[in-house]
């Protein structure tokens, strides 16, 4: 994999980590598990440490489904709250 290549994944999986914290706001206003909340500090921890982190394209598109999953299942919970709706029709 050539420097390019890499840089597009990291980029991709960049796209992905930043795109769920971006909904962090949001999901402090549900009602979640306090767990929940803790993963997306470590996942701001491990967004620092990305560029070091060896991905394969598969490795990257099973996150981004992963992704994309996750804002599905959040779709309707997001669209209870009134500032929601507006962040999650940007982000589909």
């Amino acid at each position: 994999m050539n420097r390019t290549e890499r840089h597009n994944l990291v980029l991709r999986l960049n796209n992905c980590l930043e795109t769920i914290l971006e909904l962090e706001q949001e999901l402090e206003k549900l009602d979640l598990n306090r767990n929940f909340l803790e993963e997306l500090e470590l996942l701001k921890d491990f967004m620092q440490k990305v560029e070091k982190v060896q991905v394969s394209e598969d490795d990257v598109q099973r996150i981004e489904t992963a992704t994309g999953s996750f804002l599905k299942e959040l779709k309707e919970p997001l669209s209870q709250l009134d500032s929601s709706n507006k962040l999650f029709m940007r982000l589909q």
